[in-house]
């Protein structure tokens, strides 16, 4: 599906406060900042956090990780979504992915950069490209199906897990 180095941003944050009945947890970053969240309770497993727990994000950004021509007129969207989740009673998880299979015209190209304007559907797209995806076959007006994939991972640990 093309490379794996797709991480665009990471953060360690600690529990500092928690206040279960009201779903309120106060995160502190790297830098010492602190900001306040409600929880909402789509969100399991909370009464499992404590103060001092290791909330680690990790986000991918929209990058296309294959792009390719097509022999057709016609636009098209197609959007998989995956979830997973923590099982009751541990610590909470969850990993989200989002993969969009789009057609449409490149309306803007730039080889160097390895960025692409797509026009499909629903609009336009402006995404960069992953390095070893080829786009010597392909040029600026070619219709062509492009690939995306968008991830996002939310993990809480114990202190030193």
């Amino acid at each position: 599906m093309g490379k794996a180095e797709l991480l665009a941003a990471q953060a360690t944050l600690v529990v500092t406060a928690i206040d279960h009945k009201t779903r309120e947890v106060t995160l502190k970053n790297e830098e010492g900042e602190e900001k306040t969240f409600v929880i909402g309770k789509e969100a399991r497993n909370l009464d499992q956090v404590n103060v001092g727990d290791v909330v680690s994000i990790k986000m991918a950004d929209v990058v296309a990780v294959r792009l390719y021509p097509v022999k057709t007129v016609a636009k098209s969207r197609v959007e998989k979504v995956g979830i997973a989740r923590s099982d009751l009673g541990q610590k909470p998880h969850v990993s989200i992915s989002r993969h969009l299979e789009l057609t449409g015209r490149i309306a803007e190209l730039d080889k160097e950069k390895r960025i692409v304007t797509l026009e499909g559907k629903d609009g336009s797209i402006t995404t960069k490209v992953a390095d070893d995806v080829d786009l010597s076959e392909v040029k600026k007006g070619d219709m062509v199906r492009i690939d995306l994939l968008e991830m996002l991972s939310i993990t809480v640990n114990a202190p030193g897990k």
